[in-house]
């Protein structure tokens, strides 16, 4: 049975952060004012070079801190110690922004395969909410890390993240409706979290068909949020007062 959390209210996209709040992506900051405002987050998840889930959307540190490297050339010590720009928020494991976050809101965490390493992160990540008290979920774009979960924890929610726009960062197969339905049946998902560009769809209408909850990200405009109340459940949203 579907947790209710995953559509009872919308969800912060890396927190509440931009210029509606003034906080960074993926920071405490941000994850604090989705709470204060009576939403849950969605965050990001990649592995540090001692094989921890951090909270950290792009494998290179360029974008968000300034600084050269990646997430995997440090260890979740030295990322503590990197501001995040324009702020006091460091980069923070998973661990330690569930134990900072308020509990009766929800978080959704999506796991980046960019590294090549699905079992590892799947398993760093599952090491961080086994024992988590709140209402947490887990989604993917890479069926390898989802498909763990189902194998090694089916208690706990699990989503496919998918989108039918061709982008440069994955695979063909990865935008074929064919291949999505087959893959979210395969994986028995509890919802799917679908791109706002590409709704409505086949693989989106086979969802709310056969109940399974649709989610969609990234809603950053009004018309985006009302097209989103037509073919969806629950929004991922940025910006949006």
């Amino acid at each position: 049975m579907t947790p209710d959390f995953l559509t009872a209210k919308p969800f912060a996209h890396r927190g509440l952060h931009g210029p509606l709040s003034g906080h960074v992506e993926n920071s405490l900051s941000a994850f604090r004012a989705a709470n204060d405002r009576g939403h849950g987050f969605e965050l990001d998840v990649l592995l540090s070079q001692d094989g921890k889930a951090v909270v950290f959307h792009d494998v290179a540190l360029k974008r968000l801190t300034g600084q050269p490297g990646t997430i995997q050339n440090f260890t979740t010590d030295q990322l503590s110690r990197i501001k995040l720009s324009g702020s006091d928020d460091v980069i923070l494991t998973l661990k330690q922004t569930l134990e900072h976050s308020d509990r009766q809101f929800p978080v959704l965490i999506e796991i980046k395969g960019d590294q090549g390493q699905s079992d590892t992160i799947a398993q760093a990540v599952y090491q961080d909410i086994q024992n988590y008290s709140g209402p947490v979920a887990v989604m993917s774009f890479y069926p390898d890390i989802v498909r763990w979960f189902q194998k090694n924890a089916p208690d706990i929610s699990r989503g496919l993240v998918a989108t039918s726009i061709k982008d440069d960062d994955l695979p063909d197969e990865y935008f074929s409706p064919e291949q999505q339905i087959s893959t979210l049946e395969d994986l028995a998902v509890d919802f799917i979290a679908y791109d706002i560009k590409a709704l409505p769809n086949e693989v989106t209408e086979h969802c709310r068909t056969n109940e399974i909850p649709v989610l969609t990200w990234t809603v950053r405009t009004e018309k985006l949020r009302q097209k989103a109340v037509s073919h969806t459940d629950n929004i991922i949203y940025e910006n949006l007062d």
